[in-house]
């Protein structure tokens, strides 16, 4: 995310072999950015054409010219789907955990992080496992990124997961 311009070329290139060799969609290459794009600030629309992608891509460089990451990073993190109908960082922190995000625990914003790659599958409500699973790929990925030491990471893998779920 904060090495590239808004549009990642080498998962557009990786995404545009796998989907051609397998003749089908199954990856997508889609930047922060890019999502931010396609889903606040233009009526681009869904459908899966080179024109759109194009579209994207110009907001996308665009957001880039007139916004910090750590700001487009904030706006993507406002809108997001979290499942269960949830949209936000905010509002998926209150509903997930009955707390504001700012009092979320390492292991918190590491699940709610986990939830965006695919929310109803990765819902603690749905599936428990799948939710502590994908956490701690995030807390091994962070940990891998130096942004976090292994020890903080394996000590956020031991916390069991305490939801307080306002519906």
């Amino acid at each position: 995310f904060y090495d590239h311009p808004g549009l990642d070329f080498q998962s557009i290139v990786r995404a545009f072999i796998t989907n051609t060799v397998s003749g089908e969609v199954l990856q997508g290459a889609s930047t922060i950015t890019q999502q931010l794009a396609r889903n606040v600030f233009a009526d681009i629309g869904t459908e899966r054409t080179l024109a759109r992608k194009i579209q994207e891509a110009r907001v996308a460089m665009r957001l880039e010219e007139e916004y910090s990451k750590d700001q487009i990073l904030e706006l993507y993190l406002n809108e997001v789907y979290f499942g269960r109908g949830v949209y936000g960082i905010g509002t998926a922190a209150e509903y997930y955990f009955g707390k504001s995000v700012r009092k979320l625990t390492l292991p918190e914003s590491a699940m709610l992080a986990g939830l965006i790659q695919a929310p109803e599958t990765y819902s603690p409500v749905n599936d428990q496992a799948a939710a502590l699973g994908r956490r701690n790929v995030v807390l091994d990925r962070m940990a891998e990124l130096g942004m976090i030491t292994p020890q903080e990471a394996e000590g956020a893998k031991a916390t069991e997961l305490k939801l307080d779920i306002t519906e």
